[in-house]
């Protein structure tokens, strides 16, 4: 039996995932069957449950596929020498979420709607999710502490508690966008930090 390199089974699983992103973008988590991902992933069942042993498997695999980028963007931001406006980095990344979840023709936003619905029943969901989310309002809160500490903010300002509000800013806006069909998010997020001096 040939060796399979590495990348050949990082190939293989971004292949499988991406076929699952596509189905649960067009049926949901429920309608969308291991079937229809081992159809559309063009693999056998056998590459599929090596890779992903579960439906549920597959699903965690797509949430962080979807969320974990926001992690990264925010870095840009973090580590820059001078303090960045929050909502000026809220937007930018905001803007890059979008801009990928519609990457390819994918319309994966309403995918991000899901995964928050399906996280409060589904702990092997939501324990990933926490981890991310976790990671997220640190960010933020990285971003909230050095704006406050430059002195554009009330040096009294709860930071935790800002951190979680411009946090909460985030999912209220997709919402809007994919359910409201409200435009640019982005954009809303920039006029709320020259209205609040975030």
């Amino acid at each position: 039996m040939p060796i399979r390199s590495p990348e050949h089974h990082d190939q293989r699983r971004a292949l499988i995932l991406d076929a699952a992103l596509q189905c649960f973008a067009r049926d949901g988590f429920q309608g969308a069957s291991m079937a229809d991902i081992i159809t559309t992933a063009g693999v056998s069942a056998g590459s599929v449950y090596r890779y992903f042993p579960s439906k549920s498997e597959l699903i965690v695999a797509a949430a962080q596929s979807v969320f974990m980028p926001v992690r990264h963007q925010f870095a840009h931001f973090t580590d820059a020498d001078d303090p960045v406006r929050p909502t000026t980095a809220l937007a930018h990344v905001l803007s890059e979420l979008m801009a990928s979840a519609s990457a390819e023709g994918r319309q994966l936003a309403p995918l991000i709607l899901e995964v928050w619905a399906e996280a409060p029943r589904d702990t092997a969901l939501r324990e990933p999710l926490k981890e991310v989310y976790g990671g997220i309002h640190n960010d933020i809160l990285t971003l909230v502490t050095r704006w406050r500490d430059a002195g554009h903010i009330d040096a009294n300002t709860d930071v935790d508690a800002l951190a979680t509000a411009l946090f909460a800013l985030m999912p209220g806006l997709l919402v809007a966008r994919i359910i409201q069909g409200r435009g640019d998010g982005a954009a809303a997020l920039l006029a709320f930090g020259e209205a609040t001096g975030l």
